[in-house]
């Protein structure tokens, strides 16, 4: 079982980042992400747990929490966008990758893996909805909300589904870097398959209700 574990969320007061406005930091595509400012790498490289090699996923956990806490790194980035859902890359490294993501209703994910990454997640803002399959005929539904958290290793599948806030806010961190994701599709002959594209690529909700409406 992947564990689901409350970690409160301090906002404490800082000097506001000289960053990009919000508005002009959404890809289109993976090709048009932009590397965080240079002020906002060095901070959040503070709160980075310090060794070699990938983080545990305890510790992707505990990565999202404490940069969640601090309002001032991801506030200026925070923009409500109806048409698509946006997201904003924090902080990356060789070892691990860090994402603000916004959702607004009707947006989603559909069922994914992160290949070889493992996830550590948690809620900052509304209420986003985390499903797993429970094959034949079902899923597992755990509200995020604020402080709530979510984790789990390479090849962890589940799909992420905005429930209220306008955006909701979560809080992602993948280690290794999220260079490949695979989205579940169901094809025109009702088989189930496995797409792979790149970790930075939108993902968008699939058919998989089509066929199995009790799934997502």
């Amino acid at each position: 079982m992947v564990a689901v574990r409350g970690h409160p969320i301090v906002t404490r007061t800082r000097k506001r980042l000289d960053m990009a406005r919000a508005d002009t930091l959404t890809p289109q595509d993976w090709t048009e992400v932009v590397s965080p400012p240079a002020e906002l790498l060095a901070a959040v490289s503070t709160l980075v747990p310090a060794g070699d090699g990938p983080l545990t996923t305890a510790q992707l956990v505990q990565l999202s929490a404490d940069i969640a806490a601090r309002e001032d790194l991801w506030r200026p980035l925070v923009v409500a966008d109806s048409e698509r859902r946006r997201y904003r890359l924090l902080y990356e490294d060789d070892r691990v990758d860090t994402w603000l993501i916004m959702w607004m209703p009707g947006q989603g994910t559909g069922y994914h893996d992160h290949a070889i990454s493992g996830v550590g997640l948690v809620g900052v803002e509304g209420t986003v909805i985390e499903k797993q399959m429970l094959l034949p005929d079902g899923s597992s539904d755990v509200e995020v909300r604020a402080g709530v958290t979510r984790e789990g290793p390479g090849g962890y599948i589940h799909s992420v589904a905005h429930v209220e806030g306008t955006p909701a806010i979560t809080i992602h961190s993948y280690s290794p870097p999220l260079m490949e994701v695979a989205q579940y599709r169901v094809d025109e002959n009702g088989v189930l398959r496995r797409e792979t594209e790149h970790g930075r690529r939108e993902l968008i909700d699939n058919t998989i209700a089509e066929i199995a409406p009790n799934i997502v």
